[in-house]
C-alpha cells in the first residue's frame, strides 16, 4: 500500500492510497497516515481517494475502521471517495458503509468533510 498527499490546503487534507491494502503489507507498529497529519493529526479534516486501491482485506478495512475512531474522538473527520467496485464490495459485505464515511467523488467528499450535504 502507497499512501501520498495530494495537496493540503489547511482546511482538508486531501490523500490517495494506491496499490493492494492487505495484512501483509500493514505493519501493526507504524501508523502509515499519523505522519501525514502533521501536528493537529486526528483532529484535521481528509479525504482519502481510493480510485487507485486495487484491493483491501478484513485487516485493510479494521485499519480504516481504526483511523475513523481517531478522527471521531479528536474531533475530525476522515471521508473515503471514489472508491472502486471490488472495495466497494468488500466494505459492504462488512457493513462498514454504516460506519464509515463514504462519498462519491472528491466533491462530495469535500463536501462531506467540511460538513456540508453531499
Amino acid at each position: 500500500m502507497n499512501l501520498r498527499v495530494l495537496g493540503d490546503d489547511e482546511d482538508v487534507l486531501r490523500l490517495e492510497v494506491e496499490g493492494r491494502v492487505v495484512q501483509e503489507d500493514l505493519d501493526p507498529e507504524r501508523d502509515p497516515l499519523g505522519g501525514l497529519l502533521g501536528d493537529r493529526g486526528y483532529t484535521r479534516r481528509v479525504i482519502l481517494n481510493l480510485a487507485r486501491a486495487e484491493y483491501i482485506d478484513s485487516s485493510g478495512l479494521a485499519l480504516a475502521l481504526v483511523w475513523h475512531k481517531r478522527f471521531v474522538e479528536a474531533g475530525g473527520k476522515l471521508v473515503l471517495h471514489s472508491t472502486p467496485t471490488l472495495v466497494m464490495d468488500t466494505i459492504k459485505i462488512l457493513r462498514m458503509d454504516r460506519v464509515l464515511h463514504l462519498a462519491k467523488d472528491e466533491s462530495a467528499a469535500l463536501a462531506l468533510a467540511r460538513g456540508h450535504n453531499a
